[in-house]
């Protein structure tokens, strides 16, 4: 599963201590579970926070694709948790009428949204595109008569044309430049001149088309991932450290019990 987005370490010195206690008190293997156990829990909250502060597309693929994963390093004693969007397409996916799919781990256009865009021109980039040209020029139609078939209804006719010689002035239009969202997004149909698809675009100019560019975490203006995290990480802190501070103190507790036969450290046996 590739996950990008936050990576939840231990940083303040509360929790270093906090951590770097658990890992001289436990075996590297179990100190890894420990610390898993406490990030899971702690990372939960911006998990959630992420689904609620992704904006739905048409076809839902970034919300769908947004995920939570804790690390186990169990050579290390070490742990990590990661917040983002899948984006592996390992996973089973749907067709659509284009040639986008959908999935749960289909989240290739986070960086897009997080981070933003840079204008684009169709086709290529601006300085390498050449401005075409109108052509204009004569055309004559025939002198002598010529014969042609055509097919009118369920017939098929043959027919002699008297040419007349007639003389026209053509000038070509210029190319057309489109962009559009027919491949990858499936077919529509207009309406009053624009698609009926309200997720469908399209856009046509005898110039190069330049698209504008997106603004960091879209019309909102707020990158999810770096939203849920300053919304969350003062909880993520307190989670974290209430979870580890229980680890070690149920740890203690089991070691003095171990070692004294009793959870206060007294012999309650009594004498004989």
């Amino acid at each position: 599963m590739a996950v990008a987005g936050i990576q939840l370490n231990i940083n303040t010195d509360e929790l270093r201590s906090l951590r770097d206690n658990i890992r001289a008190f436990f075996p590297k293997a179990d100190a890894a579970e420990k610390l898993g156990d406490a990030i899971e829990k702690a990372i939960w909250p911006a998990y959630l926070r992420l689904r609620e502060v992704t904006p739905v597309g048409p076809t839902g693929n970034l919300k769908r694709a947004a995920a939570q994963k804790v690390i186990k390093y169990k050579n290390t004693g070490v742990a990590v948790g990661l917040i983002g969007y899948k984006r592996a397409a390992s996973d089973p996916s749907q067709a659509t009428e284009g040639t986008v799919r959908i999935g749960p781990d289909r989240g290739f256009h986070q960086w897009w949204l997080e981070f933003g865009t840079k204008d684009r021109t169709i086709p290529g980039k601006r300085s390498k595109v050449k401005q075409p040209r109108a052509r204009e020029y004569t055309r004559r139609s025939p002198t002598t008569p010529y014969t042609r078939t055509r097919r009118w209804r369920d017939k098929v006719i043959t027919e002699t044309v008297r040419g007349k010689g007639v003389v026209q002035n053509i000038r070509e239009s210029v190319p057309t430049y489109i962009a559009s969202s027919f491949i990858k997004r499936g077919p529509f149909e207009f309406e009053n001149g624009r698609p009926d698809n309200p997720n469908a675009f399209f856009k046509k100019s005898k110039n190069p088309i330049t698209i504008r560019p997106m603004p960091v975490g879209g019309d909102s203006g707020q990158p999810p991932v770096q939203t849920a995290f300053m919304q969350t990480q003062a909880q993520m802190a307190e989670i974290l450290q209430r979870e580890l501070s229980l680890t070690l103190a149920e740890a203690w507790s089991a070691l003095r019990f171990r070692d004294s036969g009793s959870i206060t450290g007294t012999d309650t046996l009594g004498p004989g």
